[in-house]
C-alpha cells in the first residue's frame, strides 16, 4: 500500500508541473499574441490607423526608386544588369567633366517617392475607412490624404495633412493631423548625401574616391564600376540594412585605347 500511495504520489507531482508547463506555455503564447488576437476580438480605432500599411508600400516605393538612381522613369540612363539606372552627372564628350543632371538630388527623390506612392497611400487610408465603416461607425475627413516625404538623418517621414471625426452611437472620437503620420528606420538619408558628394567631385575633377566615403561612413559600402564607354556605376550599400542607392556617371572619360592620366582625388 506505501508503495502504491508513493507511485501516486509522483505521478501527481508529474501531472501537476505538466499543468504548470501548460499554463505557462499559453501564458507565453497570449502575451505574443495578444495584439492580434484583441484586434480579431474586439479592435479599437488605433488598430485601424494605416500605418503598417503606408510604411510598407512607401519602402517599396523607394526601393525602387534608390534602383533607379533617383527618377523611376529616367530620361538619360545607363542599363547595367538589367536595371536602368538614371545618370546623376552626365556628359557624352570626351575629356570633359560632367553636368549635374539632379543638382537636389534630395528633394527629387522625395518628390518622386510621394508621387508614385500616392495611389498606394490612398488606398490605405481608404482601406482604413471601411475597416470602420464596417464597425459601425460614421466618418467626418477634413484635409487632404496627399502625402509628404521627408527623409531625415536615420529615418523617414510620411504626413499626411488630414484629421478625422469618428462617431458611433455615444462615443465620438477625434483623430489629429499628428496621428496621421507614419515613421520607420532608414539610412537613406546618408546615403543620398553620399550620391550627392560623388556627383559634385564627378563634375568639378571628373571622378571620386569610393575609399574616402567609407572611411567617413563605415557602415556604408561604396563601389565605383567602369565601364566600357566610359560611363561609372556607383552603389551605396547600407551594410547593416541592405539598403541600396545606385546610379550612373559619366564624367572625363577617354576614348577606348588612350591611356587615362593618373588623377589623385582628395
Amino acid at each position: 500500500m506505501f508503495k502504491r500511495s508513493k507511485k501516486i504520489g509522483k505521478r501527481s507531482q508529474i501531472t501537476v508541473f505538466v499543468i504548470i508547463a501548460i499554463v505557462i506555455v499559453i501564458a507565453i503564447l497570449g502575451v505574443i499574441f495578444y495584439p492580434n488576437i484583441r484586434k480579431f476580438i474586439a479592435p479599437t480605432i488605433a488598430d485601424f490607423m494605416p500605418n503598417e500599411c503606408i510604411e510598407e508600400n512607401v519602402k517599396e516605393v523607394m526601393n525602387e526608386t534608390f534602383m533607379k538612381g533617383g527618377l523611376m522613369k529616367p530620361e538619360l540612363y545607363f542599363m547595367y544588369n538589367n536595371e536602368t539606372l538614371g545618370y546623376l552627372c552626365y556628359t557624352s564628350e570626351w575629356y570633359k567633366t560632367c553636368i549635374m543632371q539632379i543638382p537636389m538630388l534630395k528633394q527629387t527623390i522625395e518628390s518622386e517617392i510621394e508621387k508614385n506612392s500616392e495611389a498606394r497611400i490612398s488606398k490605405c487610408v481608404d482601406d482604413m475607412k471601411k475597416g470602420l465603416e464596417n464597425r459601425g461607425y460614421s466618418l467626418k475627413v477634413s484635409g487632404s490624404e496627399k502625402a509628404s516625404i521627408d527623409i531625415v538623418p536615420e529615418k523617414v517621414i510620411v504626413s499626411l495633412d488630414m484629421a478625422m471625426t469618428v462617431e458611433k452611437g455615444d462615443e465620438k472620437q477625434t483623430i489629429p493631423i499628428s496621428k496621421f503620420k507614419t515613421e520607420f528606420k532608414s539610412n537613406a538619408y546618408e546615403m543620398i548625401m553620399v550620391a550627392s558628394s560623388i556627383q559634385n567631385w564627378e563634375a568639378r575633377y571628373g571622378d571620386s574616391a569610393p575609399e574616402s566615403y567609407m572611411a567617413f561612413y563605415p557602415n556604408l559600402k561604396v563601389e565605383k564600376i567602369k565601364q566600357d564607354d566610359g560611363t561609372k556605376v556607383y552603389i551605396i550599400t547600407d551594410r547593416n540594412t541592405g539598403e541600396k542607392l545606385q546610379f550612373a556617371i559619366r564624367s572625363l572619360s577617354w576614348p577606348p585605347g588612350l591611356a587615362i592620366p593618373t588623377t589623385k582625388v582628395v
